[in-house]
């Protein structure tokens, strides 16, 4: 599984690398437009990022220090596999999702320091894909930080995040 993980880290790279290059291009005036009634600006949208995988770093860590309880959902495999396939399946479509209450960003004009902030949960993010390593490919259930009914296979968590990100990087550059 290491390999996985490595391709992994190096997809977070590249992706790391061109939001670096996006939100580069533009001021923080630009980067706090909201292109329209009911869409995000871009740096709501790297706040929401923020929210959403460092929602997931409590669950890491309880997996790399092996205290997890799977989901008693997450006993049922085949609910967990189809419920993650459904879920990135929809990260790899055009159509506008609803995201958790939770997952929402706060409205308000961000200054640089949100960048900061970001490419330091990218480089968190990476080293916990480099940590749950060993617990690749073990078919381990964990739950949505999101809903707890809401379950699906670790790996498939890692592919749902990088989407996620590829979708939002798509949402900015257009």
């Amino acid at each position: 599984m290491k390999e996985k993980a490595d391709a992994w880290q190096m997809e977070l790279t590249k992706i790391t690398w061109q939001f670096e290059n996006v939100l580069e291009e533009y001021d923080l005036t630009t980067l706090n437009l909201k292109p329209g009634p009911g869409k995000w600006s871009p740096m709501e949208i790297i706040h929401h990022l923020i929210t959403v995988n460092a929602s997931y770093f409590p669950i890491f860590d309880q997996i790399i220090d092996q205290n997890f309880k799977p989901p008693k959902l997450g006993k049922l495999p085949f609910y967990g596999k189809k419920m993650g396939e459904l879920i990135l399946s929809a990260m790899n479509k055009n159509s506008k999702i609803k995201t958790s209450r939770s997952w929402e960003p706060i409205e308000k004009t961000h200054n640089n320091d949100l960048k900061v902030v970001f490419f330091n949960k990218q480089d968190q993010l990476s080293n916990y894909i480099q940590k749950l390593e060993p617990y690749l490919g073990q078919k381990l259930m964990i739950y949505s930080p999101a809903n707890k009914w809401i379950v699906y296979p670790l790996d498939t968590a890692i592919e749902i995040i990088l989407s996620h990100e590829k979708r939002h990087l798509s949402q900015i550059k257009n």
